[in-house]
């Protein structure tokens, strides 16, 4: 599945890979990372908006995107200083 807009950058995935330990990605890999990082938000948004139609909003909320990755078996803590300024 092809994806014409970019989204996620070159520097950016390679920033994602430096903090996993990953020296070097080659060229050929950038396709695929985006095209996996496309697959897994499009699958976490889906259930979140499922989630969210339950739940009788119109707003997604936050609440709804940790719901839908449990859901989805990412065990993401909460932050409770979400969209708190200082």
């Amino acid at each position: 599945m092809p994806i014409e807009n970019e989204g996620v950058t070159k520097p950016a995935m390679v920033r994602i890979a430096r903090r996993a330990g990953i020296k070097s990605v080659a060229d050929e890999c950038f396709p695929l990372i985006r095209d996996i990082i496309h697959d897994k938000v499009d699958e976490i948004i889906r259930t979140a908006v499922v989630i969210n139609s339950e739940h009788h909003t119109k707003t997604l909320m936050s609440d709804d995107i940790y719901e839908a990755l449990r859901i989805r078996g990412y065990n993401i803590p909460k932050s409770t200083e979400l969209g708190v300024s200082k």
